[in-house]
């Protein structure tokens, strides 16, 4: 009996037909067992030339990873439309696992999903009726015989008051598979005899139409629900359906004949040619091999294929090679050894196979004459070997000592991890002295000689031993450990020898990778004086970080160091709220204040990361352009005897007046000049006195940017009248006066 065991195993619930109304839900469970020896990843769809049913499906794909000897359980879900029409929908599942199986996958499981309609019998409504005789349903199908004819009535009831004419139309079906036959009616009211392309009633008529099937010979076992539609002439817009379920049983012939090519056979593989023909009405899929008819498998059996899917009327051809093994059986003399085997075949759909299996005969063939003489001379080469081993054992000198094995314990290095060699040198029991030596970046450095003469050194005891005459060392330490290209050498000197063995070897120590800034960002690009500028960044290598420099730089000016933050592979103090732990050696911090310097300009801000543990500087962050904007220029005040000269521009002084001047401008690098006083500070006060000479005062304020603004009071100033002599007539009139 074969046992086939295939990768994958497929459970189809139901397994080949899913029924359901229009407008129902209908679920296909696929169980899935992993049954080979490693895991999977499966998936599970339909096949896409299934465009119907691709769109009734919400979900046609599955994938799952399964174990060996897992399984697990998928649905896909089949929505049928509303306004579906009953009648078989065919569909494939496919099982593929292209990964892990590609050779057994993909699997294809056809199968149909059946639209059924809830009246099967009789379809009414208020002008006809029809109904089919025999009667068939899912559960009682016609039964049918290929290669034979069956007959069906279609009664039809006419209960309109108009004469009407009804076509009746098989859509599922091959049209040579039916004949449709309408009765010769003669309309008795009218006198005229109608065709016979239809069925014309009379109101209230009953009329019969003949379907008949005639099956084709090769039709395949299954089951089938053609649709019959009935068409009014009156009313064409009206369908009228039902259905005839049929079932076809399978019939299982299949034939097996086996042909000899190469049956006697003495060094070359026996050949034989198994053909494979279905006479039933059934697809097959079958697995072919073959076993010894023995207790004891003498031979390999290979067929090719190993599994064939035969369609109806289809022949498969399969080539069976057969490998004689234990070659030490094949017998010396005689007419040889006949191995008989037999052909196993396993239906995979676990049907039935045939239970007479054809049997085959190998014979193996007597070994030739000449072949004693290949006996005769292994003996002499028996006797050659043992004088050979005698020597080998009592006289072969001994053998100098062999350097099996040098290399280092890793095949990378970075700046700070310790460079280590591992050796292995057979026969050490020869060694004299081990010296190793090593060279960075072509200087020299002082070698390590180990002497052996007393056995192993003590300073090797941590590193070494000896096994069987054979001396392994693993992690013998260097002390390399800076950045830089090393060679290593070993030589090995024996006890007797004058030229000594030596092995080069080279190491790489790589430099540590410098911090690097991958991103920076301000949030603002504009600033006023006096407030910080907010950044953000990311830096990779954090724990080679030792400071954070800010740098700035105005056009056509030097770079500016504006803040610098030690790290020394920890956060600082004052970034522990900004800055998160570093992830993945990754130090992001955000929102970090940055005070800026008084000068108004447009600063390139970057990064510049130091290393803590290289010489070499790591690169420049990119910049980012900030503009700190200049304090506005303007005059505060401007006041003349605590009159604004916005309020009062012109005043009206006496000469030798006490004037007092106020002022206050703002602006940077500001430049102050008030005439006629010349230049003064951004903010003072000064007093004068009227002359007649003066007559504006004026206030200038302009910065280096070329910014300027002025203020001004125009001035009157008033001569004082000189005193009048008294004239005689006023002397006169002064003396009266007084007389009186």
């Amino acid at each position: 009996m074969l046992n086939l065991i295939t990768p994958l195993k497929v459970i189809l619930n139901p397994p080949t037909r899913l029924e359901g109304f229009p407008g129902e839900s209908v679920t296909l469970d696929i169980s899935l067992i992993n049954q080979g020896e490693q895991g999977a990843a499966i998936d599970v769809f339909l096949d896409p030339m299934t465009q119907t049913l691709l769109t009734w499906c919400p979900s046609v794909r599955k994938r799952v990873a399964l174990d060996s000897q897992q399984a697990c359980e998928v649905s896909l879900v089949f929505e049928i439309p509303s306004d579906a029409l009953p009648g078989s929908y065919p569909y494939t599942v496919v099982v593929d696992a292209p990964e892990h199986y590609p050779e057994e996958t993909p699997i294809h499981y056809p199968a149909s999903l059946e639209v059924l309609i809830k009246e099967q019998t009789v379809i009414r409504s208020q002008n006809l009726t029809f109904s089919l005789s025999p009667a068939t349903s899912p559960v009682q199908p016609l039964l049918v015989q290929p290669n034979q004819h069956q007959t069906l009535s279609v009664i039809v009831n006419n209960h309109s008051s108009r004469v009407d004419r009804f076509r009746l139309h098989c859509l599922d079906l091959d049209k040579t598979w039916f004949t449709i036959q309408y009765p010769y009616n003669k309309l008795s009211e009218l006198g005229v005899v109608s065709s016979t392309d239809g069925l014309e009633l009379n109101p209230g008529g009953q009329g019969e139409i003949i379907i008949k099937f005639h099956y084709p010979i090769d039709m395949p076992a299954g089951h089938y629900s053609p649709t019959l539609q009935l068409i009014s002439d009156n009313a064409p817009e009206q369908v009228f359906l039902d259905l005839v379920y049929l079932e076809v049983k399978p019939k299982l012939h299949l034939s097996v004949e086996l042909e000899t090519i190469l049956g006697k056979v003495s060094h070359s593989p026996g050949q034989y040619r198994l053909t494979l023909t279905n006479h039933g009405n059934s697809i097959r899929e079958l697995a072919v091999s073959a076993s010894s008819r023995d207790e004891t498998e003498l031979c390999y059996y290979v067929c090719s294929p190993s599994s064939v899917n035969l369609l109806i009327g289809e022949t498969a051809t399969i080539s069976l090679t057969i490998y004689p093994k234990q070659k030490w059986r094949r017998p010396l003399f005689g007419y040889g050894l006949e191995l008989p085997f037999q052909i196993n075949l396993q239906d995979i759909q676990a049907l039935p196979t045939p239970e007479k299996l054809p049997i085959g005969l190998l014979v193996w063939k007597a070994r030739p004459w000449w072949q004693f003489l290949l006996l005769l001379l292994a003996g002499v080469g028996a006797l050659s070997g043992l004088g050979f081993l005698i020597w080998f054992v009592f006289f072969k000198p001994a053998p100098e000592p062999i350097l099996a094995e040098f290399k280092p314990d890793s095949t990378s290095y970075t700046e700070g991890g310790r460079v280590r060699l591992n050796w292995t040198i057979s026969n050490s029991d020869r060694l004299e002295h081990l010296v190793i030596s090593s060279t960075k970046d072509q200087t020299a450095n002082s070698p390590q000689v180990y002497d052996f003469r007393q056995g192993l050194p003590t300073e090797l005891n941590r590193y070494c031993q000896i096994r069987d005459r054979n001396l392994t060392c693993t992690n013998v330490d260097t002390g390399a450990r800076l950045a830089g290209k090393y060679t290593f050498q070993l030589q090995i000197k024996a006890k007797s020898a004058e030229n000594p063995i030596q092995q080069k070897l080279d190491v790489v120590i790589q430099p540590k990778p410098l911090p690097q800034v991958v991103s920076i960002v301000a949030r603002q690009s504009e600033l006023e004086k006096g407030k910080p500028l907010t950044l953000s960044w990311n830096i990779n290598n954090f724990s080679q970080l030792g400071q954070l420099q800010v740098m700035g730089q105005l056009k056509e000016g030097k770079p500016t160091l504006f803040k610098t933050y030690d790290f020394q592979k920890q956060i600082p103090p004052e970034l522990t709220k900004q800055c998160q732990p570093p992830v993945n050696e990754t130090l992001s911090c955000t929102n970090v204040d940055i005070g800026l310097p008084a000068k108004p300009g447009n600063y390139a801000i970057s990064l510049q990361p130091v290393s803590s543990g290289s010489q070499k500087q790591s690169p420049l962050s990119k910049a980012i352009q900030v503009q700190l904007k200049a304090t506005p220029l303007q005059i505060m005040d401007f006041t003349l005897n605590n009159q604004s000269s916005e309020a009062n521009p012109s005043m009206f002084l006496k000469v030798g007046q006490v004037v007092t001047l106020n002022w206050k401008v703002q602006g940077d690098g500001v430049k102050v000049k008030l005439e006629p006083l010349g230049d003064v500070p951004a903010s003072g006060s000064r007093t004068l006195k009227a002359t007649t000479s003066l007559s504006e005062i004026i206030l200038t304020a302009e910065t280096e940017q070329g910014q300027s603004v002025k203020r001004a009071f125009l001035l009157q100033v008033d001569t004082p009248k000189p005193l009048q002599k008294p004239t005689n007539t006023d002397s006169l009139k002064v003396k009266l006066q007084m007389k009186k």
